[in-house]
């Protein structure tokens, strides 16, 4: 059942439920008050009569039942029985075609402790009370149908019934508009986000200028967002995509090409030798991009699943030195401690050991690879919340239309001569250190002076992902 109808069928049902019970509430409390103001009207008349036949000297029972005929109107089906101190009959009235009403000793002893005792016989309503002149107690049986009464209740439940079917009506009428309404908006954000597909990323969910404060308007801008980030991942992953397969074919057809000219002939040991050392070249070209690659691949998404621990940054810089010397002799790192804290534990990050080893790596390897003396300088500082790390080299400086490229995978700037590279280093480590709410960024120092800046927060919590 579509959503339009199931929201129409609960506000009916609530409509109806709110309806039938105040339609309920109103006759109910409309009959209790009919009821206390008939008792009042049968209280009257039975004290009328018992006071003329006790008090007015003079009124024997011919002339008191003359009277009551009179007042018929006022009561319908009217019947007064008084009885003695004894529990004897002194009078008794009965309007025509009216059946007498057989009162029991039984119901005269219900007022010993009662003041006045009510109860119906069909449609005639009963009410026995006692009466006290001159220290005599009596007993009044007063009695009648309350046929205004409910006539007007019956006028009552007519315009209920009435009430309730227009209302009703109006439920049904107003909870199809409200649902279409409310669905309306939901429809067109369905329609808008059919035409979006992965070779479809560009459009976007029609924004309702005229309620900026809808909460759909909120749906709508939330899944915008989502949408942009996918287009950017999804365009991210084709230019990926793309420069690996280029990266990769390069290599391989050097391979391929050096070993099909060697089988063409015989050829001389030393020949051989230049063969298989070319191509043991490209073998570690490949390994070193396949290798990035599998980091590149790590670094994405979270890093659930891993192992996290508490990791000493200054160690784990402190490593980097002697692994550069077993890439380049001529690497150097000069590192400096521009203060230390007084808590251990604010050296600490929490996260995975071998992915910010390889972040910090990666960038001071680019610091040496691209400096003129082959030399990185490697500056340390920390607060409370943070670990700032300061990579600087001296070497051509980055342009500025390059700068919010060099941290995509495989770019490469124009002004880097002949350096071997792939365009990973940089990218790889943005991931890392935001996979642990941390962030790496350029600044040009001076007219020869790069400048990278490394921000780790000390306190991460329990969960590291990606934003």
């Amino acid at each position: 059942m579509k959503i339009k109808y199931r929201i129409t069928l609960l506000f009916l049902a609530v409509v109806m439920c709110i309806l039938l019970l105040l339609c309920f509430s109103i006759f109910y409390l409309s009959n209790i008050t009919r009821q206390q103001h008939f008792v009042d009207k049968l209280k009257k008349s039975g004290l009328t009569t018992a006071g003329l036949l006790t008090k007015v000297q003079g009124v024997d029972k011919n002339l008191l039942r003359r009277i009551d005929e009179e007042n018929k109107t006022v009561l319908f089906q009217k019947c007064v029985i008084i009885y003695d101190q004894g529990q004897n009959e002194m009078y008794e009235y009965f309007d025509e075609n009216t059946i007498p009403l057989n009162v029991t000793l039984k119901v005269l002893k219900k007022l010993d402790n009662k003041k006045d005792y009510y109860y119906k016989v069909g449609k005639i309503e009963v009410l026995v009370f006692q009466y006290t002149y001159n220290t005599k107690k009596f007993y009044v049986v007063s009695a009648a149908y309350d046929k205004d009464g409910f006539e007007q209740l019956s006028k009552l439940k007519l315009v209920l019934f009435i009430s309730f079917i227009i209302g009703t009506i109006l439920s049904i009428v107003t909870g199809i508009i409200f649902s279409i309404s409310l669905i309306s908006p939901i429809n067109n954000i369905a329609e808008d986000i059919k035409d979006i597909s992965s070779q479809n990323l560009t459009r976007r969910i029609k924004i309702n200028e005229d309620e900026p404060d809808n909460e759909l308007n909120d749906l709508s801008i939330t899944l915008n967002d989502l949408i942009d980030r996918l287009q950017q991942s999804f365009e991210t992953q084709s230019r990926f995509i793309a420069n690996a397969s280029h990266e990769l074919s390069t290599p391989l057809m050097s391979i391929s090409g050096q070993l099909e000219i060697s089988l063409q002939k015989d050829r001389s040991i030393t020949e051989y030798k230049d063969v298989i050392k070319s191509v043991y070249e490209d073998v570690k070209i490949l390994i070193q991009l396949t290798k990035s690659l599998l980091e590149i691949a790590n670094a994405n998404g979270t890093i659930k699943g891993t192992e996290l621990n508490k990791v000493r940054i200054d160690e784990l810089i402190m490593r980097i030195p002697s692994e550069l010397k077993t890439i380049n002799n001529n690497y150097k790192v000069n590192i400096n401690f521009l203060n230390f804290p007084d808590n251990e534990e604010e050296l600490n990050v929490f996260g995975n050991s071998e992915l910010l080893y390889s972040a910090y790596r990666n960038v001071i390897i680019n610091g040496c690879k691209y400096s003129y003396n082959y030399i990185a300088e490697v500056s340390l500082f920390f607060t409370k919340s943070e670990i700032v790390t300061i990579v600087e080299n001296e070497g051509e400086i980055i342009k500025k239309e390059d700068e919010q490229l060099i941290f995509e995978p495989f770019f490469r700037s124009t002004n880097i001569n002949d350096t071997q590279g792939f365009g990973l280093g940089l990218s790889l480590a943005k991931k890392i250190l935001k996979i642990h709410k941390g962030d790496i960024s350029y600044t040009q120092k001076s007219e020869s002076i790069n400048s990278f800046r490394i921000v780790v927060p000390t306190k991460l919590g329990d969960e590291i992902t990606i934003n």
